[in-house]
């Protein structure tokens, strides 16, 4: 799916009560279709190599603060029905698709790579004529931490261009008084993307950089 895609995060939100008011808000508000369920999957794992360095990896320099991230840190995140991978590693300056055998491959490699937390969304999908609106709620290991929503405006890939549009669209869904961790400081550059184009990679770097500036994973 093309287009353009914000992740935030509603910190307060309180669980089912919060997921049915967005959604009664989706359908009767905004008219929208509900499509289904829907999922996202953060997992992290750890090494004891500095992976750069042991494989000899070119990345782009480090042009913005580590944060959370590490060399010794991988992220996979595994988004949607066909549940597509990608992998985020080397303090985030390397995103990569894999096929889904991949996962199963990494698990097997304890000496190298060791699963430390993973980040469990789970909620629904809801189209308009030109947008789709996710949202779940997250567990993080056995914590409740909030609820994620994912918005995607469709006939347009640039998100400087589209922010307005969805944030728009965020405020017509959300309580007033909503705390919400609006994912700012994207450098999609620090990766290797085109910022001026999104694809899915660029989203699933957006929900790493969620994880690790807010210290969920």
């Amino acid at each position: 799916m093309t287009g353009s895609t914000w992740v935030l995060w509603w910190k307060d939100a309180q669980g089912t009560a919060s997921l049915g008011l967005l959604q009664e808000r989706l359908l009767r508000g905004l008219r929208a279709s509900l499509k289904g369920r829907w999922s996202m999957d953060t997992k992290l794992f750890h090494s004891l190599y500095n992976f750069v360095q042991h494989q000899n990896i070119k990345v782009p320099p480090l042009t913005a603060p580590r944060g959370t991230a590490s060399d010794q840190s991988m992220y996979l995140v595994v988004r949607g029905t066909s549940r597509r991978q990608f992998y985020v590693m080397a303090s985030n300056r390397v995103v990569v698709e894999a096929e889904p055998e991949m996962e199963s491959i990494v698990l097997r490699l304890k000496n190298l790579w060791t699963p430390r937390q993973t980040a469990r969304v789970e909620g629904y999908t809801y189209e308009g004529d030109d947008w789709v609106i996710r949202t779940g709620n997250m567990m993080v290991g056995t914590s409740y931490k909030g609820l994620i929503i994912e918005i995607n405006y469709l006939p347009c890939s640039n998100p400087e261009q589209t922010r307005g549009l969805m944030l728009e669209l965020l405020m017509m869904i959300l309580p007033e008084d909503a705390q919400v961790d609006a994912n700012h400081g994207v450098d999609y550059r620090r990766a290797g993307l085109d910022p001026t184009s999104m694809t899915d990679r660029h989203t699933a770097y957006q929900y790493v950089h969620l994880f690790t500036q807010s210290s969920l994973l």
